[in-house]
């Protein structure tokens, strides 16, 4: 009984181990991505969210076509943890959210849908649950990646297309420059610093610069 228990214990090391930490001093950037600009800063722990992290995040999200119809808001909060991992998104003057809940995720979608007469639009929301374990928005991981990765780092966080049309639970997972997104090849370039400085496809098409690190 020892011995499997010891087993049990070793087994789970290696996924801890891979999970990223969070940066010791407020991080902000600024680049682009999808080839539009984006600026976002993570904020020390504090006490209004239990000691978690907000990272603000302006961009320009994906198009409703391309996430079943959702609207996104182009300013979110994300309170974060100490591994980055996703705790809450606040859609701020949205219905847009989402929270955890004891097998993963509980979101609420913002989207528009007809009138009973077809003539017009109106807001309209729909809910859904994921089952994973803490992680990432899958669109939203080349952002994080850029907070978490350092050159010869590695690192591996549950994904899942939160808001955008149902599919299967995967990972992002880098090793030093080799990044794999969903199954996808990635590869970043580090900075004079070992921050990451640009995130290419496997075409080698830019799909995350930044521009500058900031100081607040």
């Amino acid at each position: 009984m020892r011995m499997l228990l010891l087993l049990a214990l070793l087994a789970a090391l290696p996924a801890a181990e891979v999970l990223p930490n969070a940066p010791t001093v407020v991080t902000e950037l600024h680049g682009t991505f999808r080839g539009e600009r984006f600026w976002m800063r993570l904020n020390l722990p504090d006490k209004r969210f239990n000691g978690q992290r907000m990272l603000e995040l302006l961009y320009t999200p994906p198009k409703p076509a391309e996430i079943a119809g959702a609207l996104l808001v182009d300013c979110p909060f994300l309170l974060l943890d100490d591994h980055l991992r996703l705790l809450a998104w606040n859609g701020r003057d949205t219905t847009q959210r989402v929270l955890p809940t004891a097998k993963g995720y509980a979101i609420t979608r913002a989207f528009e849908s007809a009138t009973e007469d077809g003539k017009d639009v109106a807001p309209d929301s729909d809910e859904r649950t994921i089952a994973m374990a803490r992680g990432w928005d899958e669109r939203l991981a080349p952002l994080l990646l850029a907070v978490a990765w350092r050159s010869g780092s590695t690192g591996e966080v549950p994904i899942a297309d939160l808001f955008g049309p149902p599919g299967t639970v995967s990972t992002i997972s880098w090793t030093d420059g080799a990044v794999i997104i969903a199954g996808r090849p990635h590869r970043d370039q580090a900075d004079a610093n070992g921050r990451l400085a640009r995130l290419n496809d496997a075409a080698g098409t830019a799909v995350l610069t930044v521009a500058a690190w900031t100081k607040p």
